[in-house]
């Protein structure tokens, strides 16, 4: 049965990302060699993905679920952003955040499973590309799809990467009026999250706010505590100094009239040896 795109495609991103120029060029040929020229073009043309898409494209044929998750999540978003749902949008946002840290977490874990772990720049592409699907249905789509060929910018995501089974007029997707609605649309949703995050953020600097002022207070309380047993301490010291001082004067004054019964014991001594 003769090979169509979508089938070789479907094969060569579910390669690891060093076989898949050897593939591609040896499924091109096995294409030219059934007479299918426009076949072997079109398959010729897909492009290698990148380190962190084909990551994504990994991802999305060993733990769909997590995927769906994601697109769902995003489906969610975007409903309450169109009703202004602000709890709903924070408690969202939150969820978006653990959701997305996990599936990077997932991605560097396959790549350390495979023997090549994923830099940290390649973290950063993985963590946009996660992003900008739950902030736009088609780039959700794409990474559904499994052909990623490159990192989606989570803040444009108009420029997906072509899919292999869309046309090229498909690709370009419409006249000038619809993209521009369609940017519009995408720019309210990102305003609207962002929107949403930024209460977010808010609500939590208001409560260390609060944490904090709480904490001032009780430390200011427990300084003037502290204050008071200073000078209590202070005037103790200065007391007991002060009958220290009033003993030591009693000692010398008893000090000098032992001296004196001693020198008239002696006198008398003397007076009576004298007799």
């Amino acid at each position: 049965m003769p090979a169509d795109l979508d089938s070789v495609a479907d094969e060569l991103y579910a390669l690891p990302r060093d076989e898949f120029t050897a593939a591609r060029n040896a499924a091109a040929k096995r294409a030219r060699q059934q007479d299918d020229k426009q076949l072997a073009e079109q398959i010729r043309a897909l492009r290698r993905p990148s380190t962190a898409a084909s990551l994504v494209n990994l991802l999305s044929r060993e733990h769909p679920d997590e995927v769906r998750a994601l697109v769902e999540l995003g489906d969610g978003l975007r409903a309450a952003q169109d009703q202004l749902e602000g709890e709903a949008l924070r408690r969202l946002s939150q969820q978006r955040h653990e959701v997305v840290h996990g599936l990077v977490q997932q991605a560097r874990a396959l790549a350390r499973s495979a023997g090549h772990p994923a830099s940290e720049s390649v973290a950063r592409e993985l963590e946009d590309t996660f992003t900008a699907a739950v902030n736009s249905s088609a780039a959700a789509e794409a990474i559904a799809g499994g052909r990623l060929t490159s990192a989606l910018d989570p803040a444009d995501t108009g420029g997906l990467p072509e899919t292999t089974s869309a046309s090229p007029a498909a690709r370009v997707g419409g006249d000038t009026s619809s993209r521009r609605d369609e940017r519009l649309r995408r720019d309210l949703e990102h305003a609207r999250s962002a929107a949403a995050d930024a209460d977010a953020a808010r609500d939590k600097a208001g409560r260390e706010l609060a944490d904090a002022e709480h904490a001032a207070d009780e430390a200011a309380g427990t300084l003037r505590e502290l204050q008071s047993r200073i000078e209590a301490a202070g005037q103790a010291e200065h007391d007991t100094r002060r009958r220290a001082r009033s003993a030591q004067r009693d000692i010398d004054v008893a000090d000098r009239a032992a001296r004196e019964a001693q020198r008239r014991v002696r006198d008398l001594e003397r007076r009576l040896d004298q007799l």
